[in-house]
């Protein structure tokens, strides 16, 4: 790649552990330029040139990537809505200890005023969807599952939850981080992936920590992929008796 070239799009994307869905294309590199270069014309690269791009390009591993911000405007031709607020939800959250920055903290790749900001200056293919998934991104989402697992219970009117909330006990300590909790009504939703039912030591340790969580007088629920079919039906009418049970009132 030449100095002024950087990855684009799907590529940078990827290259920013975005969650993208499994039936994108992954046989050709996406290469951006801004003007007055050209766009690269070579075999198995998509060129761009892109002109009112937001932000400047990042290093990435020393790999030359569009911004953030950036990035997410150029999948609104590929992605739905849903997808997009993933892609938002996992671009504004501070680093965890997980992937390439495990035991490590860092601040998020960009802010929502970074993704509206690029969204309004300049015309974006698929803007109508960015706007309608702008709105919809939260900071403290931590997975694709719990952004699917936000986006129905709200749609099908339930509270907003609070995302990755501290539970502690009343000295203080630490007892557990609550994907979707409603603090008031005492009841926790969480979505487990498929690590915690193969991996012994992680099970282990959820038995023991929903222990704790109850104990505290809270509820908790837990929901796996077969209980997000049907725009996560079975999960809604789950949490929906909860919160009653607990005080709610639709």
């Amino acid at each position: 790649m030449a100095p002024a070239q950087f990855f684009s799009h799907l590529s940078a994307a990827h290259l920013l552990d975005a969650p993208l869905p499994a039936r994108l294309r992954w046989d050709e590199v996406h290469v951006g330029v801004r003007p007055p270069d050209r766009a690269p014309r070579v075999a198995g690269v998509v060129g761009h040139r892109l002109a009112g791009l937001f932000g400047d390009p990042i290093l990435v591993e020393r790999l030359a990537v569009v911004s953030p911000a950036d990035m997410w405007c150029q999948l609104g031709p590929s992605l739905n809505i849903d997808e997009l607020v993933a892609v938002g939800d996992h671009l504004v959250r501070e680093r965890g200890a997980s992937g390439r920055w495990l035991h490590q903290r860092l601040p998020a790749l960009c802010s929502l005023d970074d993704l509206a900001a690029a969204l309004s200056g300049s015309r974006h293919v698929g803007a109508g969807a960015l706007r309608a998934a702008l709105p919809q991104i939260r900071a403290g989402s931590e997975s694709p599952k719990e952004t699917e697992l936000r986006l129905a219970f709200v749609r099908a009117g339930l509270p907003e939850p609070v995302l990755n909330h501290e539970l502690r006990d009343r000295w203080g300590r630490f007892i557990a981080r609550l994907d979707l909790a409603y603090p008031a009504y005492r009841a926790a939703f969480e979505y487990d992936g498929r690590q915690h039912a193969t991996d012994p030591g992680q099970f282990a340790k959820d038995v023991d920590r929903i222990h704790a969580v109850t104990r505290l007088g809270w509820s908790h629920d837990r929901f796996l992929a077969h209980h997000l079919q049907a725009g996560a039906a079975v999960a809604v009418d789950r949490a929906r008796e909860r919160l009653i049970a607990a005080g709610w009132r639709p």
